[in-house]
Order: structure tokens, then C-alpha cells, then sequence
């Protein structure tokens, strides 16, 4: 709580919020991805000193584009539970106390790839916009990884969006169109335009890069300093071409 007042009162003191100054988060994820996973949280959780100094937009991004992708390198359905218990179990890093073995035997998945939870996504956005993706993204993320439950099945994900408010048949609707599955792609065709190729990857006001899983209290001291000084001065960022 002290961190959070004196980082509130600093920003206060220089007139950071009077002048309404802003940062654009882009932040490209995956919902399988358990890395994404991780910095999503802790990006929300740091959000919260900012008073909506800061803008998220959220795109999509997947790293185990189809089925037959997955398939190469997990041919049967054990092997893909295999695969995502190995997944799963990256999370026991940072979550001591998280048990890959009891969410994947208990859990309903096999094959899991990434489009069917980022195409609900852009769905989710297309009605409500950023907060709508960035709803469905944490919900998805926590019925993979903390339930275990099958986020390809269609099913279960016009369920999740209803719970959500949306109208399931109109919701599916918009899911199944063309259109919603190229809005994927071209996300990723932006991130790859910007020498992006993997995820968590978080543009900065559409040149500074934030790679990794940061610590909450660092993605404070970052948009401190960039809020502040409009570059990084006290923290240390790269612009994307510099990764390139």
C-alpha cells in the first residue's frame, strides 16, 4: 500500500495527471500462452495506480495455429496432455502453490490449439470493444489454466460468452463468419510487420517494447518514467526496430 501512495503522490506532484498525459499499451497474447497469462495479470494489477492514464488495446496473437500444427508435434491425445501439462506446469514458477497434474486430470481437453479462444476474442471485441476482448482473454485464460476446460470446444465457448452477457446465438454467429478469423490474422500480420515473433510482447506508444514477464512493481516504475518523461530516462526499454 505505501509503494502505491508514494508512486500515486509522485506522478501528482509533477502534474503528470493534470496534464493528462498517456501511455498506449499494445499488448499482443495468446490465451494458451502461460507466459501471457502471467504478465496479463500482472499488468492489470498494476494498471490500477494509473487512473486511466493508460490505454490497453489487445491483440491477438497465436502461437499453435491449427490442429495440424499441434499435431507435429503431439500426434496422439495423450501427447498433447503431455504437452500442455509441460505448459501448465511454467506456471508453478511463478504460482507456487498451482498444480499442472490436478487441472489437466481433471480437466476435459486433449487437443488444444490457439484460434477458436482468439477468434471469441475479436468477437468479444467487435461488440465491446477493447474491454470486451480483454474480458473474454482473462476468463479463457483462467478456464484453460485453472479449470482445464476445452477453450476449442464451441460449445463451451458460447456458454462462457453468454455468462459474459452476449447473446450465444449471436455471439457463435459472428464467430463462425470469415471475417472474425482474418481479424486474427491480421493481428499477428502487425506484430510480425513490427519484428514481433513471439508473445508477451507489449508496445509502448508505438515504439518502446516491453518483452517478457515483468514484476508488477516494474511495470510501475516503467509507465512512471513514461508518463513522466515521455521516453524511458530511469528504465531501461528498447524501440521494436532495435529487436529487429
Amino acid at each position: 500500500m505505501q509503494e502505491s501512495f508514494t508512486l500515486t503522490d509522485n506522478l501528482l506532484s509533477k502534474g503528470i495527471k493534470k496534464c493528462h498525459m498517456k501511455l498506449k499499451l499494445t499488448f499482443f497474447h495468446d490465451v494458451i500462452c502461460p507466459f501471457c497469462y502471467v504478465t496479463a495479470r500482472r499488468l492489470m494489477q498494476a494498471l490500477k495506480e494509473f487512473d486511466g492514464n493508460i490505454e490497453v488495446i489487445h491483440k491477438a496473437f497465436a502461437i499453435i495455429s491449427s490442429l495440424e500444427d499441434l499435431k507435429l508435434v503431439a500426434p496422439t491425445e495423450e501427447d498433447a496432455k503431455d504437452f500442455f501439462k509441460k505448459e501448465m506446469a511454467i506456471l508453478k514458477g511463478y504460482y507456487p502453490e498451482y498444480n499442472p497434474d490436478e487441472v489437466v486430470n481433471k480437466g476435459e481437453f486433449s487437443y488444444v490449439w490457439s484460434i477458436p479462444a482468439l477468434k471469441a476474442c475479436k468477437v468479444a471485441e467487435k461488440f465491446e470493444g477493447q474491454p470486451g476482448h480483454e474480458k473474454m482473454f482473462l476468463r479463457l485464460g483462467d478456464e484453460f489454466f485453472m479449470r482445464g476446460r476445452d477453450i476449442t470446444n464451441e460449445k463451451f465457448l458460447a456458454s462462457i460468452a453468454e455468462e459474459l452477457g452476449y447473446n450465444r446465438e449471436t455471439f457463435m454467429n459472428e464467430f463462425n463468419r470469415k471475417e472474425t478469423y482474418y481479424a486474427v490474422v491480421l493481428d499477428e500480420d502487425e506484430a510480425h510487420a513490427l519484428g514481433i515473433h513471439g508473445v508477451p510482447s507489449i508496445l509502448v506508444n508505438d515504439k518502446w517494447l516491453i518483452k517478457g514477464v515483468p514484476e508488477v512493481s516494474k511495470f510501475r516504475e516503467i509507465f512512471a518514467d513514461l508518463i513522466e518523461n515521455g521516453e524511458p530516462k530511469k528504465v531501461q526499454l528498447k524501440a521494436f526496430w532495435e529487436y529487429k
